[in-house]
């Protein structure tokens, strides 16, 4: 959240919310999760600042993801890595995540935030 508070603009695929959704409100990550009320105004909040953008897959989305899947034989838990890698591809971003698995794909410009 570091790019938000200086300003600058952050991309982010709805994959991700929904991710963050169900992690916030997921009874085994935390000994109380935030209602789910509360967690929806929190991704609703972020949405709508003007430096957020949604990402959406393209055209080109597709035939990016299956050669990072084939590439780096992404399967079973590794496929929504590839697919969040393809978009951020596809549109000339920079990847942040602490999962330090991203460095994989060479093509994509990945960061580690805490780095």
């Amino acid at each position: 959240m570091k790019a938000l508070a200086r300003g600058n603009d952050v991309d982010v695929s709805e994959l991700v919310l929904g991710g963050t959704l169900r992690i916030l409100t997921h009874p085994k990550v935390f000994q109380n999760p935030t209602p789910l009320p509360e967690a929806v105004d929190f991704i609703e909040d972020f949405r709508a600042r003007p430096t957020v953008h949604i990402l959406s897959p393209g055209d080109p989305h597709w035939p990016i993801f299956v050669t990072l899947c084939r590439k780096y034989e992404a399967l079973g838990n590794l496929v929504p890595d590839a697919y969040h890698a393809a978009l951020a591809i596809e549109h000339g971003c920079h990847w942040a995540s602490l999962d330090r698995g991203f460095a994989r794909y060479e093509s994509l410009e990945w960061v580690h935030p805490l780095d």
